[in-house]
């Protein structure tokens, strides 16, 4: 479904990505594992058409990605809900969601459905402003903008990052729900013991190089990443 090939992506003279390359299968939920500044951040900006390449190659279902502008990389069925949220504070609730949908022709009211269906607390609150509601609420309103153009591909960006372990635990079963209803999903995430037990396979990247990949399975019982990622837990 998506190949990144020998991606390199470069901010000024500093390189971010050196030579990435994976493969996610339609279906799949694969997470991407590293400390911070190891590049998962720009891999997912990279497939989102947020940051240039300076090499290398993306394709979608057989399609050239890395030359679309982001608006048509949505288009093609690719959503991120971004680190830290990125809500519209002044925006009530509702209409943040409705943004999520601005490629659509026709307003998809099915979408919006199945957001509130998956997030019942964003239906409660649809006219409270967004920059209003708990961290976990913005959160779940960024997952469910992402929702709204129906992706095919969802990418996430550390989800549970500042909320309340209960919080994460409600987050991480969502977004299952969401892969069992047939949306491939790429997580990015610090929590990376949480994240293994959600997905089926990982890649660890460690400073803009791709240094492991392999089934959730054997990442969790890796030696290098229970030393790096794990911890004694």
């Amino acid at each position: 479904m998506l190949e990144l090939r020998n991606l390199v992506v470069s901010y000024g003279g500093i390189k971010a990505l050196h030579g990435v390359s994976l493969k996610v299968e339609e279906g799949e939920l694969v997470t991407i594992l590293g400390a911070n500044g190891a590049g998962k951040s720009t891999t997912l900006m990279a497939v989102s058409g947020l940051v240039p390449l300076s090499g290398g190659e993306i394709y979608f279902k057989g399609e050239r990605l890395d030359r679309l502008k982001s608006h048509e990389v949505v288009k093609r069925g690719i959503t991120q809900a971004p680190e830290g949220r990125r809500v519209f504070g002044p925006m009530s609730v509702e209409e943040n969601l409705r943004l999520g949908a601005f490629t659509r022709k026709t307003f998809p009211r099915a979408a919006l459905k199945r957001v509130y269906e998956l997030f019942p607390r964003l239906e409660e609150r649809k006219d409270q402003m967004a920059g209003t509601l708990s961290g976990g609420e913005q959160q779940m309103l960024a997952i469910g903008r992402a929702l709204m153009a129906e992706p095919r591909l969802l990418l996430l960006d550390e989800p549970s990052l500042g909320l309340a372990p209960l919080l994460v635990k409600s987050i991480f079963k969502t977004i299952r729900e969401i892969n069992l209803s047939g949306v491939t999903v790429i997580l990015v995430e610090q929590n990376a013991r949480a994240a293994l037990r959600l997905a089926g396979r990982g890649y660890v990247l460690d400073v803009g190089r791709l240094v492991l990949e392999d089934t959730s399975a054997n990442l969790l019982d890796n030696p290098q990443v229970k030393d790096a990622y794990l911890g004694s837990s």
